[in-house]
C-alpha cells in the first residue's frame, strides 16, 4: 500500500517542475525582456507573484520528493520483511505491488482528464465545433454582451493574460449578469482542461481542432481565410449577436477594455 501511494505523489513532481519553468523561469525572462510591453507597475506586480509562485512550487517539489523517497524506503523495507517471513510468496507480493501501482497511477492520470466543467467554468458541447460565432451566441448568450478570447494552449501571451490580468476584469464586472465571457481554444485538449482549472478561467469554453479553430477565427476576426492567425485575439459581441469590436483590448489594458465594455453594456 505504501508503494501504491507513490504514483499519486510522484506524478505531481514533473507537473510542478513544468509549472515552475513556465510560471517562474519564463515569466522572469518575459519581464526582463519587456516581451509584452507592460507598464512598470504591471511588471512589479508580476514579479511579486513570480516570487510567491517560486516559493510555493519549490516547496511542493521538495516536500513531495522527500515523501516519495520515504515511501519507497518504507515499502522496500516491508517487502524485505515479508520475503524473509514468507519465502514462497515473492511473486504474489511483486504482482500485488505492480497491480496497485498501475491502478493508482491510472487514477492519477484519469484525474487530469476527467474535468467536465462546473458552475463557473462551462464547457460547451462538442457539436458547437461547426457553429459560427453568431450561432454560438444565439445558443448560449442571447441578449448579453460577450467578451471573446481566441487563445491556444501553447500561447505564452495568452497564458500571461490569464495568469495576471483576467481576474481583475471579472471582479470589476461580477455584478453584471448581462456580460459573458467566451474562450475559444486550440492546441492540446488534455493541457486545455488542466489550464482551465489551474488559472480558474471562469466563463464558457469551447475547444476546437486546428482546422475548425482557423475557420471560426477567420470568419470572426479577419473575414479572410488567407490572413494569419495571431493569438490571443479579443472581440466583443453586442446584445444583438453582431461583432461590434474585432480588435478589443486584452485584459492587461484594463482601463481600455473596461471603457469599451461599459460602452456596449450601456447599449451605445
Amino acid at each position: 500500500m505504501l508503494l501504491a501511494i507513490v504514483p499519486l505523489i510522484a506524478l505531481d513532481i514533473p507537473r510542478h517542475y513544468i509549472d515552475w519553468r513556465r510560471d517562474v523561469r519564463d515569466e522572469r525572462g518575459y519581464v526582463a525582456q519587456n516581451a509584452f510591453n507592460y507598464s512598470d507597475q504591471q511588471k512589479a506586480a508580476i514579479m511579486i507573484q513570480v516570487g510567491k509562485t517560486n516559493r510555493e512550487l519549490l516547496a511542493l517539489m521538495y516536500v513531495k520528493g522527500f515523501a516519495v523517497l520515504l515511501l519507497l524506503c518504507l515499502g522496500a523495507y516491508f517487502l524485505y520483511r515479508h520475503f524473509k517471513s514468507k519465502k514462497n510468496s515473492k511473486w504474489k507480493a511483486f504482482l500485488t505491488c505492480f497491480v496497485l501501482v498501475i491502478f493508482t497511477g491510472g487514477i492519477k492520470l484519469y484525474s487530469w482528464t476527467a474535468f467536465s466543467g462546473n458552475d463557473e467554468i462551462v464547457l460547451l458541447p462538442e457539436s458547437s465545433a461547426n457553429d459560427s460565432l453568431n450561432q454560438l451566441y444565439q445558443k448560449n448568450f442571447k441578449g448579453k454582451v460577450v467578451y471573446v478570447d481566441f487563445w491556444g494552449t501553447y500561447c505564452g501571451p495568452c497564458l500571461e493574460e490569464f495568469r495576471n490580468f483576467t481576474k481583475p476584469i471579472k471582479d470589476h464586472y461580477k455584478n453584471r449578469p448581462d456580460l459573458a465571457y467566451l474562450y475559444i481554444c486550440s492546441g492540446r485538449r488534455l493541457i486545455w482542461k488542466q489550464q482551465l482549472q489551474k488559472f480558474d478561467i471562469q466563463g464558457s469554453h469551447i475547444f476546437l481542432d486546428k482546422e475548425n479553430f482557423a475557420m471560426l477565427y477567420h470568419q470572426s476576426v479577419r473575414g479572410s481565410q488567407d490572413s494569419s492567425i495571431v493569438t490571443p485575439r479579443y472581440l466583443i459581441i453586442g446584445r444583438d449577436g453582431v461583432i461590434v469590436d474585432n480588435e478589443a483590448p486584452p485584459p492587461s489594458k484594463k482601463d481600455s477594455v473596461e471603457a469599451r465594455l461599459d460602452k456596449y453594456l450601456a447599449g451605445k
